[in-house]
């Protein structure tokens, strides 16, 4: 028998709370929708797997790992069998500083999400499961070539996009009401900017609204490889409304045709493997690199320069760190994660090697550290590319960008951990 349980709970922080995502330095000042934790626990044959979406950009990997180990001692499964993401919204409160209400913030989030999933499993019942998949334009490649020949971040209509929207549907087999809807897109949640001043889970916040109230059950947004991809429409209400018309409209007309069946596979593997990043330069490109971040960016990279620099006169070569790759598979459709910020180039590599529509590949996977760009893009330069690690390397640990090879060598491993024999 297969069995679905799901809980969804209220994470919403204060007033005045940093912001994540766009510096805003007046803090969260407008609270128009509340934000929220929600959990699926899937049960096949005896297996159990937790599967977590949480309102924020992404808390860093030990918070996330923190989570995961409060929950697999509640629970008493395995840690490879917990999988937390996060929708990554740019409207979010902030969960990486020191301030009292940050931390604070963040301990009441870690613990709404562990009783979330204490409360999912106790409410587990029998259940069907429903995969289809469509395509949207919600999505728009953002690194645009410029007149030099690099990459700076626009619009490029002739990039690729990785523009398939997919449901999972989960429905009582006897009583045949919907009990939980996982959508997965490909769209950074940045149609608010920084001229907002209020709390949102953007346009998946915006369209799992619409969809609960039409369905009249929890509802997650899974996000997929979208490091090289904007929301398509940005940068007011109306933006945000059109965004979450356009991708709940794509969801409920698959819906009345989903074929539901039990659970027959139930699969959650993780692997770790060595994340090799670039080497340390010498200090005149620090510099460079670091005066470069901060002319395009306004952020203040002392820090990153110092480390770095520090790291140099101790002839460290490199600062390679480890990186956990991630797989649920449910029946057909599978979902891998990493906690980075894949291209969609390796998400529908993924797809093309499994021949499958409904192999879905995202980042924000059990935590954050920075982008993960396809060797082709390095010539081209960019943000993504060169300039996220100095902005966010002192935050998150990422303090150089990952070797070329790196979405290579991690397409291969997920294929990898799709081949392993399943659980069940």
């Amino acid at each position: 028998m297969s069995k679905v349980g799901v809980c969804k709970l209220d994470i919403t922080p204060p007033l005045g709370i940093d912001f994540i995502g766009y510096h805003r330095p007046s803090g969260i000042q407008n609270i128009e929708e509340k934000i929220y934790t929600t959990v699926f626990v899937f049960e096949s044959n005896e297996t159990k797997t937790v599967l977590v979406s949480i309102d924020n950009i992404g808390l860093l990997i030990e918070d996330t790992l923190n989570i995961r180990n409060q929950i697999r001692e509640k629970l008493k499964l395995p840690l490879e069998h917990i999988m937390v993401t996060y929708t990554h919204t740019h409207s979010g409160p902030a969960t990486a500083n020191n301030s009292q209400v940050v931390v604070s913030y963040k301990e009441s989030l870690i613990k709404n999400t562990v009783k979330a999933a204490v409360k999912a499993s106790e409410n587990m019942d029998s259940s069907g499961i429903g995969w289809d998949v469509t395509h949207g334009q919600i999505g728009v490649n953002r690194r645009e070539i410029s007149s030099s020949g690099k990459v700076i971040m626009g619009t490029n209509e002739n990039g690729v996009v990785d523009n398939r929207i997919g449901v999972l549907g989960m429905k009582h087999p006897s009583k045949g009401n919907m009990q939980g809807i996982i959508v997965f897109c490909t769209a950074h949640p940045n149609v608010l900017k920084g001229d907002s001043d209020r709390l949102s889970a953007d346009y998946p916040g915006r369209a799992r609204e619409i969809l609960e109230h039409k369905f009249n059950c929890p509802v997650a947004i899974i996000q997929g490889a979208s490091g090289n991809v904007n929301a398509r429409y940005r940068g007011s209400e109306k933006a945000l409304q059109k965004m979450a018309t356009l991708l709940s409209n794509s969801v409920i007309t698959m819906i009345p045709y989903l074929t539901y069946e039990s659970i027959f596979t139930l699969k959650m593997k993780s692997t770790t493997i060595p994340l090799e990043l670039k080497q340390i330069p010498n200090p005149k490109d620090i510099k460079a690199m670091a005066r470069l971040a901060q002319e395009q960016w306004g952020v203040n990279t002392d820090k990153w320069a110092a480390t770095l620099m520090d790291k140099h006169r101790r002839n460290e070569k490199n600062c390679n760190i480890d990186l956990e790759i991630q797989l649920l598979q449910l029946n057909e459709g599978v979902f891998s994660g990493i906690p980075m910020e894949p291209f969609s180039e390796t998400a529908l590599e993924i797809q093309g090697r499994l021949h499958s529509q409904l192999a879905f590949f995202g980042g924000f996977t059990n935590g954050y550290l920075g982008y993960l760009p396809t060797k082709e893009a390095y010539p081209l330069g960019g943000y993504e590319v060169e300039l996220n690690p100095v902005v966010y390397g002192p935050i998150t640990s990422l303090w150089m960008p990952p070797e070329e090879n790196m979405a290579e060598t991690i397409v291969e491993r997920v294929l990898e951990l799709y081949h392993e024999r399943s659980i069940s």
